[in-house]
């Protein structure tokens, strides 16, 4: 079984974030099948400045998820 790694984040990676809605587009998925994959765990999202505020995905987590071809 061969481990994809990804390559090294980039500094815009670290700091760009999109929204759950921007993440389904992205993803071309509905916004209900994103919650369903940060639900299972399958998508890493965090909470920028203060918890209660929009939940954000980071670049590098949607590259890694392209990169382990789940999409």
């Amino acid at each position: 079984m061969t481990k994809t790694i990804s390559p090294p984040a980039r500094a815009d990676d670290v700091l760009r974030a999109y929204s759950l809605p921007d993440v389904a587009e992205r993803l071309g998925v509905s916004l209900k099948t994103v919650r369903r994959m940060v639900d299972s765990g399958e998508l890493k999202t965090f909470h920028p400045y203060r918890k209660g505020r929009t939940v954000r995905v980071s670049e590098q987590t949607l590259r890694d998820l392209f990169a382990a071809g789940d999409t």
